[in-house]
Formats: structure tokens, C-alpha cells, sequence
């Protein structure tokens, strides 16, 4: 009795170590992808009137705030489409490279924009400013 104990605990363990396998169907990417919800490319990305409207009730921005933080998202909108549409699989690393330069390049600009206080909060809720790679949970 023991002996068979013994064996179904181990084929019990060994059925939990093998990995579950997944058959989700290929997502689009490029232009495909752009008209699904959460914005350009899809995977959750916000349009700049959702994110501006976010950072406004976070941050407490007043309306000269916003329409400067507005200004900046419709001179740069363009530069991220463009390259979007290329879709994120098919970035080169000179794009990737460029992609980086221009969200840095925003946020400094932004940055400009906001009050001491704002500053700091919008660095606490940026997860890769704390050093995470994602969020666990929306705050």
C-alpha cells in the first residue's frame, strides 16, 4: 500500500511540474492592430487624450497644464505613429533606439510642464522610475 502511495504522489507531481500549454491565436501587428481598443498598437497602450486625462486626475493639473501637456503629445503623436505602424515586431534597433530618445525627450518636455509636487507624484507612479518593469495593479 505504501509502495503505491509512494508512486501516485510522484506521477501527481510529476502531471503538476509539466508546464500547461497555451493555443491563443496570434495577435496582428502594425496597422492592424492600431484600431483595436487601448490605443495605437493595441496591448493596452492609451490614446493621448486617455492619458492626459489620467495624468490630469492624478497629478491635479490645472487646464494651462493640460493644454501645454496637449500640445506636446499632438507635436510628438505623429513621430510615435509612424513608427508604430511598422508595428513593435518589425522595429529596427535604430527605431527602438529613436523610440526611446523621443519618450524621453516627452517626458522631459512634461516635465517642464508641472510643479514640483506633480513631479514627484508622476515619478512614484511611474513604475519603471521605481525601478519595475510593470505595474502589479493600477493605483
Amino acid at each position: 500500500m505504501k509502495q503505491f502511495t509512494l508512486t501516485l504522489s510522484v506521477a501527481a507531481a510529476a502531471l503538476l511540474a509539466i508546464p500547461s500549454t497555451s493555443f491563443a491565436q496570434d495577435q496582428p501587428v502594425g496597422p492592424a492592430r492600431a484600431a483595436r481598443p487601448g490605443g495605437p498598437a493595441g496591448a493596452g497602450r492609451m490614446d493621448p487624450a486617455e492619458r492626459l486625462k489620467l495624468m490630469a486626475e492624478q497629478l491635479g493639473l490645472d487646464a494651462d497644464q493640460q493644454a501645454k501637456i496637449k500640445a506636446i503629445f499632438d507635436k510628438n503623436g505623429p513621430k510615435y505613429k509612424e513608427m508604430l505602424d511598422k508595428g513593435l515586431a518589425n522595429l529596427t534597433d535604430a527605431d527602438k533606439t529613436a523610440m526611446r530618445d523621443l519618450a524621453k525627450a516627452q517626458m522631459e518636455e512634461i516635465a517642464a510642464v508641472l510643479t514640483p509636487e506633480q513631479k514627484e507624484k508622476l515619478k512614484q507612479l511611474r513604475p519603471h522610475a521605481r525601478g519595475e518593469a510593470k505595474p502589479d495593479a493600477p493605483k
